[in-house]
């Protein structure tokens, strides 16, 4: 379709010009403009009583962005002759100022400016016929191999095993606070067994003494088991036990092993001792 509105447009363009319509050497981009829109009107017809106005939006709509790119390209090129003029006078008035340097200035100097009349003429330039219809053929062109745009997707409604799968794992969350419950009553009760006496223990070591323990499976909901469940499990436990001060968690560098202290055998006064500590730090 844009090739077709291109070529209707030149055609219309070459027509008026045989017709002697227009000057081929001084196009008026506006007033040809104003002829090809009013082309686009069709036909009216009567139908109870009224004549209603139809148009084909696609076509209107490129003869307007055709003819605002007309007009800019005029624009431009008179802005491109203003910034040459201003130039050149800028060049004259440096020439002239250098010949004042080598003669003295004439007395009564006010006498001799002479007023302008009349305001600056507007400056014009004119479009010929082959240029208008080149700059058609170029914008065809262009608006011809523009990419379309990429139509967003819609999510996919949910399958019913998909929603079924959510809501357990929704629920599994909900057993995230018996887990810590359950870890921190394993770690106060074989803390010296599982650590071998050491004050802290890699966390996968903690977890695999946990995923071995009887304590576990107390955690395990019936048929929803995985090795990643226990592993976040165990970690968001760990999280919930720091936040209350009952183990203390150390990574030197991000992304590295995790270490865990566990805080349950300390008396109050040396886990005030250490909470102290950790806050100067």
């Amino acid at each position: 379709m844009t090739l077709s509105f291109a070529q209707n447009a030149i055609a219309l363009l070459i027509d008026l010009a045989e017709r002697g319509e227009i000057d081929p050497w001084d196009v008026k981009v506006i007033d040809v403009i104003d002829r090809f829109l009013s082309q686009l009107k069709p036909a009216e017809t009567v139908e109870a009583g009224r004549s209603p106005f139809e148009a084909d939006l696609s076509v209107s709509g490129q003869a307007f962005l055709y003819a605002s790119m007309l007009v800019l390209l005029k624009a431009d090129n008179l802005a491109r002759m203003e910034a040459e003029r201003e130039m050149a006078e800028e060049a004259e008035e440096l020439l002239e100022a250098d010949l004042q340097d080598e003669e003295p200035l004439p007395l009564n100097l006010e006498r001799r400016i002479r007023r302008r009349a009349v305001a600056r003429p507007r400056e014009s330039r004119r479009v010929t016929l082959q240029e208008l219809i080149a700059q058609l053929e170029l914008m065809a062109t262009a608006v011809a191999e523009s990419k379309p745009r990429k139509r967003s997707r819609r999510p996919r409604p949910h399958s019913r095993s998909q929603a079924v799968r959510s809501i357990t794992q929704l629920a599994h969350q909900e057993n995230l606070s018996e887990i810590a419950a359950v870890l921190e009553q394993f770690l106060a009760e074989y803390w010296e067994l599982v650590s071998q006496g050491e004050e802290w223990m890699e966390f996968e070591l903690l977890l695999e003494r946990w995923v071995n323990s009887d304590a576990v499976e107390l955690t395990r909901p019936s048929g929803h088991y995985s090795p990643q469940s226990d592993r976040v499990g165990v970690f968001w436990a760990l999280l919930y036990l720091s936040a209350q001060s009952k183990v203390e968690l150390s990574q030197q560098e991000f992304y590295r092993d995790l270490k865990v202290r566990s805080l349950a055998h300390l008396s109050e006064a040396e886990l005030a001792k250490l909470l102290t500590a950790i806050a100067l730090d």
